[in-house]
């Protein structure tokens, strides 16, 4: 009897003692097993918000000039356009004067005066001479050689120019055979005029025996040559006023931006190159941002937005993409009109730096998960996952497996993946470090 009761209380000794292991065992368990939670992963399409800088820069532009005679220039009076400004179509963007245009007007009428006096008095003198018909003839064809010689003396200069390339100083009977084109056309023109200038000539000795008489021919000449002197100072007379009249306001031909001015009071301008430059008709001014440190594209039409201290935020979308001078990425978004409520006019941040925000969203849907679960660098990328095993001697665990991912964007706090692991259990915000292989278990909520 006293046995049983022996053997009794051993298994009350050795049953209190298994539980107890199995109590404390399962509490060190607790104790030193990394807990962790699952992270939120879903499908949808990657959005982001980036920090950029850019600057208003003017994607076109077209020269606004006038045409000054040679030997004319204007002097500017007033210069209304500032780079930047906006402007409509008419608008009064500068005002200029000919240099010494009074000085060379009087000196212009005074060689007309003379010129009417020279050839009034050569009609008082030489009012009857005629020409017979014959000697019409000759001075026309006289006239016509003398034009055909000129056109065959500046065709064959030209010739020169293009065969001093070819070590040639004077003309050929025939091209070199490693001529190229363009001198192959300028030998052709000048033959061309060459043949009609021989035909002009031998036109003009046909009629030689109609000649005018010296004396005759002498009186022609001082009349011809007075009246070419008062047709050029009364071309000159006409070029100095209508220049005048299109410098009294140069205007805007159509709505726009100033890019930029060339000229400033004071300056002297004489037609090389222009006056002005302006933003072409439905043309704008755009903020152009570098976007050579972003790993995603950017497509048109994406949110761009910008913060300011005093009127809040305003909004406008990339209107194009491109690759700038030196090879680097940029998105140009439009100066809209919330954007000039909160900047300013173009021209008040022309030359400033602007901060913006761009707010960019995928064209597909990937997979996304918490920047804290994804791991590693470079090409290295990796999540855990937690994958549930049942065994008999240690029952139920949570084991660890390393999953390797491509990353296609990220941000602050979410990672777009190509593998999708919307049904897995990506492990994150454990409480110490784990591995693979390794064991963990969920946080108590």
């Amino acid at each position: 009897m006293r046995l049983k009761k022996f053997a009794l209380k051993g298994l009350i000794i050795l049953a209190a003692a298994v539980a107890l292991c199995i109590l404390f065992s399962g509490t060190i368990r607790t104790l030193t097993t990394p807990k962790v939670r699952f992270a939120p992963v879903k499908n949808g399409k990657f959005e982001s918000v980036t920090e950029l800088s850019g600057k208003i820069v003017f994607p076109e532009e077209e020269e606004l000039s006038l045409t000054v005679p040679e030997g004319l220039s204007l002097t500017i009076t007033r210069v209304s356009a500032a780079p930047g400004k906006a402007v409509k179509k008419g608008e009064k963007l500068l005002t200029a004067v000919v240099t010494d245009a009074e000085k060379t007007l009087s000196s212009l009428q005074q060689e007309i005066d003379s010129a009417q006096k020279t050839l009034e008095s050569w009609e008082r003198k030489n009012g009857a001479l005629r020409l017979s018909r014959n000697e019409q003839r000759w001075m026309e064809a006289w006239e016509a050689a003398r034009e055909a010689e000129k056109k065959e003396r500046a065709a064959r200069l030209d010739l020169l120019t293009h065969l001093e390339a070819l070590g040639l100083t004077a003309v050929p009977e025939s091209l070199p055979e490693d001529a190229d084109e363009e001198t192959a056309a300028t030998f052709e023109a000048w033959r061309e005029a060459d043949a009609l200038a021989a035909g002009a000539r031998q036109a003009l000795e046909g009629l030689n025996r109609f000649a005018p008489a010296e004396e005759t021919w002498n009186l022609l000449e001082q009349k011809k040559e007075t009246e070419g002197k008062l047709e050029a100072a009364e071309q000159r007379m006409m070029q100095i006023l209508l220049l005048a009249k299109k410098a009294e306001a140069v205007t805007a031909p159509h709505a726009g931006y100033v890019v930029s001015a060339a000229v400033e009071k004071g300056g002297v301008y004489t037609g090389d190159g222009p006056l002005l430059t302006l933003t072409p008709e439905d043309k704008a001014p755009v903020i152009r941002a570098d976007v050579s440190n972003l790993k995603q594209s950017v497509q048109k039409g994406a949110v761009i937005i910008v913060d300011t201290e005093s009127w809040g935020r305003g909004e406008t979308r990339v209107t194009a993409t491109g690759i700038s001078e030196t090879g680097h990425p940029y998105i140009d978004a439009e100066y809209s009109e919330d954007l000039t409520w909160a900047l300013g006019p173009v021209s008040a941040v022309l030359k400033e730096e602007i901060h913006l925000r761009l707010s960019s969203r995928a064209q597909e849907a990937t997979c996304l998960i918490p920047s804290a679960a994804v791991r590693g660098s470079g090409d290295g990328r990796y999540v855990y996952v937690g994958e549930t095993e049942t065994s008999a001697l240690a029952g139920t665990r949570i084991a660890v497996r390393k999953v390797s991912v491509t990353v296609l964007a990220e941000n602050a706090s979410t990672v777009s993946v190509s593998e999708d692991l919307s049904r897995s259990k990506v492990l994150y915000m454990e409480d110490r470090a784990i591995s693979e292989n390794g064991t963990v278990m969920l946080y108590e909520e």
